[in-house]
């Protein structure tokens, strides 16, 4: 007999999607370390090399750049809740579901609500700019470490993509902060663990609600799909 005081249960994120979550939440925080603090012994301590460090920094960029382009695929071809057409709202939406979490009356959604799915848009537009201006910037402060791109722009032209990179990341960070008190207020306003769910890929269906209709997309299309990512990424880099 089925426990009635139980919660339900269900899957909504796939294995693909989350693993994509974690991989670039462990990316960009390398990133940032190996950016601010070139020499960080915790990076590289066996050689403890500047140059190497920023090296690590490059190859951090270039695997954020190639998980972004994986994400902006399996968000036409992915599991149900991984799909653009899924989580992209327009503002009246989005103005309605912050009116309902005033309110707490916000509804349960399998995936991304409309706030949650405009901020997944920024992050990427964000993020691809970052890793773009990446790969043609030159930091100078670091022995002239450039990017894979550099050679095919003027001095000047570095200097300024150099600069959108730096300036880049601290919307970023802004953007990071605010996912972070979001994820911190549904879970103590509205008791729902949405960092939990990202690990275990299951969400707590509220009494009453039934049950939507999902579909998971193999871990072969997913593999698929990072392997063209990775070739996409690799074949820009060899323009330079």
């Amino acid at each position: 007999m089925t426990d009635k005081s139980t919660p339900t249960q269900i899957k909504v994120w796939d294995i693909p999607t989350r693993l994509f979550h974690w991989a670039l939440v462990a990316l960009v925080g390398l990133s940032y370390l190996t950016g601010e603090f070139g020499g960080f012994d915790f990076v590289m301590p066996i050689t403890k090399d500047l140059i190497a460090n920023m090296s690590v920094h490059m190859y951090s960029g270039l695997a954020i750049l190639t998980l972004v382009v994986f994400r902006v695929i399996w968000g036409f071809l992915g599991s149900t809740t991984a799909r653009f057409s899924d989580f992209i709202a327009g503002p009246g939406a989005i103005i309605r579901y912050f009116v309902g979490l005033v309110k707490r009356a916000v509804h349960f959604t399998a995936g991304h609500n409309p706030a949650g799915g405009a901020m997944v848009i920024l992050i990427l537009l964000l993020l691809l700019l970052q890793a773009g201006t990446g790969l043609f910037a030159k930091e100078d402060d670091f022995f002239g470490v450039a990017g894979p791109l550099n050679s095919l722009i003027s001095e000047d032209a570095a200097k300024i993509l150099t600069r959108r990179h730096h300036q880049v990341w601290g919307y970023i960070e802004l953007l990071v902060l605010v996912h972070i008190a979001a994820n911190i207020l549904y879970w103590l306003v509205l008791k729902q663990n949405l960092i939990i769910a990202m690990f275990t890929g299951k969400k707590v269906l509220p009494t009453g609600t039934p049950e939507p209709t999902l579909r998971f997309a193999s871990i072969r299309t997913a593999i698929l799909v990072l392997v063209v990512a990775a070739i996409i990424v690799w074949r820009v880099t060899e323009l330079g």
